[in-house]
Formats: C-alpha cells, structure tokens, sequence
C-alpha cells in the first residue's frame, strides 16, 4: 500500500476551548485508492472553575470517521463511515454503527461535498484556503490516477474543474463508472443517478442508455418521456424518481391525464420515499389533474408538489389501515391544505379517541352568523368551533389561528368572508379585540364597516356563555 497524499489541519476557537481536527489520506494498491477522511471535535471546559490545571479539565469529543474505497477494474465504489461521541471522562457516550455502502452514489456525493470538500466542517464556518489548495492538490493526484483509464475521448478531455455539476470529485467517478460499465448518460446524469439506478436487465434492453432503461424499469418508457429527459431546456431538473411518482398515481393510462399537465415543473425535487400510491377512481384522478394545474396558484407552499402529496397519500394510507375511508376531494393548493387538516385531525382522533369542539346557544349562532349585506355585496361571519376549524383556517390565512383554539375558551373566534376575500375577528365580552387579513396584514378598508356592524351584533350579546366539550368518542 502507498501514500500518495496526507494532509492534516487543527483550529482552535474560543480561547482554546474548542479544537477541531481535520485529517485527509489517500492510499493506492492493486488497482485500489481508498481515500480517508477523519474529522475530530473536542470540547474542553475547566472543572470547577479553574482553567490552569490541566489535570481539571473536562474534554468532550466527537470522532468521525469517513472512507471511500475506488475499485478501478470495476468501477465500484465503496462508502464507510462511523461516528463515535465521548463524554468528559473519556466514556463513550454515543456509536453510530458502521454505515457501509456499495454503488450508492447518494452516499457518494455526500462523501464528496462534505467530507472531502468541505471537511466535515458544516454551516458557514470553513477550514479555510489552505485546506481547499490542499485538496485541490489531492483531487489533482486522483484526477491523474483515474481520468487516463477513461476510454470515451469526450469524458477524458473533460476539465472537471471548470464546468462541475455536483463537485469535481463526484462527476470524474461518475464520468468513470459510466464509462466502465458502458452506459450513455445525458445531461442530468449526476442528479439523476443519486436516486436511480438501472438494472442490467433494462440496461440490454435499451442499449445500455441510461434514461430509457430507468424509466423501462419503472413501466413508464414512452417517445416522448425519453425527449423531454434528454432534452431538457426548462432550467428546472427533472427526477425520474418523481415522474414515476406522478405517474403511478393515474395507474395504466398516466399518458392521458399526464398530457394535460405541466407535469415537468414538479420534478425538480425526488420524493421522500420508495412507496408510490395509486388514486382510487377517475374522479379522484380528475380533481388530482386539476391540482397540479392549480397548484400554487393561490398560495406559495414550503413543500413540493411531490413531497406534500407523498406525506398526505402517506397519512390516509395509514389511517385507512385503521378502516377509515377518506377521499381526494382537492383542486387546488387551498383545498389542498384544508384536506391535509382535516385528515390530520382525524388521524389526533384516532389517537386520542374523542374531538372538542365549543358549544354555542343556536339562537346566539344563527344571530351572528347572519349575512351582512353592504349594498350588493354579500359578507359571511362563520364562528369557529371545532379544532378542525381553527387549523384549516390558520392555513388558509396563513396565520397563528390554528394555535389559538385553546384561547376559544375565553374568545369567540370569527371568520369573515366575501367570496375568496376574508378576515379574522376575535370578540372578548362583546369587544373586538383584534382583526387581521391574510398573513395578519391589516383588513382591507371594504370590510371595516362589516366588522363595524358584526361588532354590534356581539356587543348585544356580550354575556353570552359557551362551553367546551368532547365529542364523537370513541
């Protein structure tokens, strides 16, 4: 075994109490270059009180441990990493157990960026110039071990430090082991290959085309699937993984209902998960279909498309396992929430075996929530009651509303509507106590002569009693 490269770097922060280590190797034989990479923390903090004397000092360490093994024959890859946490007397407090992993090349990038690139060394704190001129250097070594071995003309004149995709490391062993194994890739290759992989079966099938043989794999290879992952322009990177997703949601004929969509724009991000789901009627696919036209329309989600239907196809799965039938009923991003809610709340029922809700006097109810009429215009107070209630309303207004239905003892929550215009209005003892718009911005100038009239319907029933009960046990 040789050493081709060993590198190691030490930082002190906080007055001497916190040392980091890094330490970067490369080893060669027999057609073999393992790279390690080791990253040490330690912490130390005088024991009471006194930093002079060294025999007082606590230390608290953590060891990480990272190797990639390089099968140049095969073009194999091999990733082993371990963790190990000491507390202050040198006991081990944590060990992660050895994570070993063959041709995985998500756990490859990780390796690359974090580990080899970056150190380890996570956030906006990094080792700093000299370690990245020193890894350049390593990378050079690796570079000339590898690139050479590179049959296609085109793959081994690449510069891999000038036009990267994921880092330099990473898109070289890419570029070998799909030389190695003869697969054609295609622009989103590096992306694409983290979360799919073909099997050799469907590699002969498709002469050894690396799109095609994927989306074979999945039962979803057509003309035109094949173009648009090759021909991608949109800017926007399209996932396999994520389109056989969408697909399998509309069973054999997804070509139909996929024709009608901008099925490419939700892509971008592969899903959470292996599991795909399958919608239970055309009518579901229908609304389904309409979603993803819709989808953001109304409001901006934290997630993606994929990634929010995933975990509520997820969630009713796990709930009808418990004999519960629930339908897809969304057309848009703002149904699309509302159902989440509810499902959710049906999912704390079934945990806790009972709802609450808050009980009004009907007469008081159909009082308040009473149209208002100013001039052709329609306004409609709906008092919220339920915990379902408070929840998809906070999503809707994009507010604390969904917290506030413990705060329903004291207050009577009321949601104004005019069409897709509305408002919230707390009441406490007949006052208005607050009224915000969507996001808690200021209500609009239309609805402060409503509120005005809503406010003296409560100030006619100020003594107004409610209770708060459990209902529909289980």
């Amino acid at each position: 075994m040789e050493q081709l490269f060993s590198y190691e770097q030490n930082k002190k922060t906080d007055k001497g109490k916190q040392i980091e280590r890094v330490s970067l190797e490369i080893y060669f034989w027999e057609e073999t270059i393992q790279i390690k990479q080791d990253y040490d923390y330690s912490y130390k903090r005088p024991k009471d009180g006194d930093n002079d004397i060294p025999e007082y000092t606590l230390v608290r360490e953590v060891e990480m441990s990272t190797e990639l093994t390089i099968d140049l024959k095969k073009a194999n890859y091999r990733v082993w990493n371990s963790t190990v946490t000491k507390g202050f007397f040198g006991d081990i407090r944590g060990m992660k157990k050895p994570n070993i992993s063959k041709n995985r090349f998500d756990r490859l990038a990780e390796f690359t960026t974090e580990a080899f690139y970056k150190g380890n060394k996570r956030g906006s704190g990094k080792w700093g110039k000299r370690y990245s001129d020193k890894v350049d250097q390593a990378f050079i070594i690796l570079k000339d071990l590898i690139q050479p071995r590179i049959k296609d003309d085109y793959l081994r004149n690449k510069m891999h430090f000038h036009k990267t995709e994921i880092d330099p490391l990473f898109d070289l062993l890419v570029d070998y082991h799909l030389d190695k194994k003869n697969i054609k890739g295609h622009d989103l290759i590096y992306l694409d290959i983290q979360t799919d992989y073909p099997k050799l079966k469907y590699l002969k099938l498709n002469d050894y085309k690396f799109v095609p043989s994927v989306l074979d794999g999945y039962g979803i290879k057509t003309k035109q699937f094949i173009s648009t992952l090759n021909n991608n322009t949109e800017g926007l990177p399209i996932i396999i993984k994520s389109l056989n997703y969408i697909c399998k949601l509309f069973g054999d004929n997804f070509i139909d209902y996929l024709n009608k969509v901008d099925w490419h724009l939700h892509c971008y991000r592969p899903p959470r998960g292996n599991k795909t789901h399958l919608l239970k009627n055309d009518t579901e696919k229908k609304n389904m279909m309409m979603t993803i036209i819709n989808w953001e329309k109304e409001n901006m989600m934290t997630d993606s498309f994929v990634d929010s239907l995933y975990n509520l196809l997820s969630l009713r799965q796990s709930l009808e396992k418990k004999g519960i039938d629930l339908r897809y009923t969304a057309t848009n991003d703002l149904q699309f929430r509302e159902l989440e809610e509810r499902w959710l709340s049906v999912k704390k029922y079934i945990s806790r075996g009972y709802r609450v809700r808050y009980v009004f006097k009907k007469d008081f109810i159909k009082y308040i929530e009473q149209d208002i009429l100013i001039g052709d215009e329609v306004y409609k107070p709906k008092i919220l009651s339920t915990e379902e209630e408070f929840k998809v309303e906070g999503h809707i207004m994009k507010n604390c509303m969904g917290q506030q239905f413990n705060h329903g003892a004291v207050s009577v929550y009321v949601s104004l509507r005019k069409g897709k215009k509305w408002i919230n209005v707390q009441y406490k003892s007949g006052d208005m106590t607050m009224a915000y718009g969507k996001a808690n911005s200021p209500i609009p100038d239309e609805f402060k002569i409503v509120v005005d009239t809503l406010t003296k319907r409560f100030k006619k029933q100020k003594n107004i009693s409610w209770v708060k009960e459990k209902y529909d046990l289980i």
